[in-house]
């Protein structure tokens, strides 16, 4: 009889320590939303021709937040287009018009940036995926 009670009395144990466990776990993947819209069109344009890009991000998190819109030529290097004013807990939106003035490729993607807890130095957080325009 005692030896049932003693495996009863560990298996409780071993499912209170899973329960726990469990418990904490879902504790720390637990994190913070981000909710983003990014477009661009036309895809093919013409040298010369302007290309509309609009799109916002968000985090839940409670950090002051910017989004911006970047863009690049062929492979070469990001640079920023243009900036929400931005927000705690909104990154804001943007809605703006670039020329293509080089024949090739486009690309543009937008970026949420946040602050950190102790300091005012912006971050990057997230990048949308990558939309491409053919310049012909």
């Amino acid at each position: 009889m005692m030896g049932f009670l003693n495996r009863r009395a560990a298996r409780a144990a071993v499912v209170t320590a899973a329960d726990i466990a469990a418990l904490g776990l879902s504790a720390v993947t637990a994190s913070a939303k981000i909710s983003y819209d990014f477009t661009v069109s036309p895809h093919t344009v013409k040298a010369g021709a302007r290309v509309h890009v609009k799109g916002y991000a968000m985090n839940d998190s409670d950090l002051f937040q910017k989004f911006c819109v970047q863009q690049r030529q062929g492979t070469g290097s990001w640079h920023t287009v243009k900036c929400a004013h931005g927000a705690v807990f909104d990154g804001g939106s943007v809605n703006t018009w670039v020329q293509a003035k080089h024949r090739g490729t486009l690309q543009f993607r937008g970026a949420l940036y946040e602050t950190d807890w102790n300091s005012h130095k912006l971050r990057l957080q997230f990048v949308t995926p990558t939309e491409t325009v053919r310049v012909r």
